[in-house]
């Protein structure tokens, strides 16, 4: 009964030296929240999401790019930070369900725009070249588009880290051109020419002309 109970602790001693091993290894292994290697797994994880739908992108057409795509941007990007930003100071002023609509209607613009620009493939690939600080402890991935026969497409990516983890607040094309920028611009046009209403048969316009 001795030799049985001895051999017992050895293995259960055993067990636990291979248990307390494992979850070291899955500490070490696993990045904690808020470092870079984080923010560059949602950037990797988008490209890798673009480089799918390029592939098949004849097979998908855009009803099928576009389904591809939209929970892989949805957990990508905080749209409803976007909106606020791209909307600007008459955010305030507009009721929950307002805020909600504008938010679901731009994350479609978004995820249209998307899968009706990634449309073939020719050999492309993607690779981060870098990363580094941004404004306003934002976290700058740049990333970029190797074409084969032509130079490469800078395609950057500027992200936040939010409660619920880092996420992507804005892209730049070519490294420069700023994607909400443009967006807030073109907001704060339709919005001073006819307020909430027009934005919204704005942004269903161009949901449209995408899909188109």
């Amino acid at each position: 009964m001795t030799k049985v109970r001895r051999r017992q602790h050895n293995s259960r001693g055993v067990i636990k030296r291979l248990l307390l091993g494992l979850l070291a290894a899955a500490l070490l292994a696993t990045p904690a929240l808020g470092q870079p290697e984080t923010a560059r797994r949602v950037v990797d994880t988008m490209n890798g999401a673009l480089l799918e739908v390029m592939q098949a992108a004849d097979e998908l057409g855009y009803a099928g790019r576009y389904a591809r795509l939209e929970p892989v941007l949805r957990a990508s990007f905080d749209f409803r930070f976007m909106t606020r930003i791209a909307v600007g100071g008459g955010w305030s002023e507009l009721t929950e369900e307002q805020q909600s609509h504008l938010v679901d209607l731009f994350a479609q613009m978004s995820i249209a725009n998307f899968a009706a620009r990634f449309d073939g493939y020719g050999g492309e690939r993607f690779e981060i070249v870098a990363e580094g600080p941004g404004p306003r402890d934002a976290l700058v991935i740049e990333s970029r588009i190797v074409r084969p026969a032509d130079a490469p497409v800078g395609l950057d990516y500027v992200l936040r880290e939010f409660d619920h983890g880092w996420r992507i607040i804005d892209v730049l094309l070519d490294a420069k051109f700023s994607e909400l920028a443009r967006q807030r611009a073109e907001f704060a046009a339709v919005l001073r020419g006819g307020g909430y209403q027009d934005l919204v048969r704005t942004l269903e316009q161009k949901i449209e002309e995408l899909a188109g």
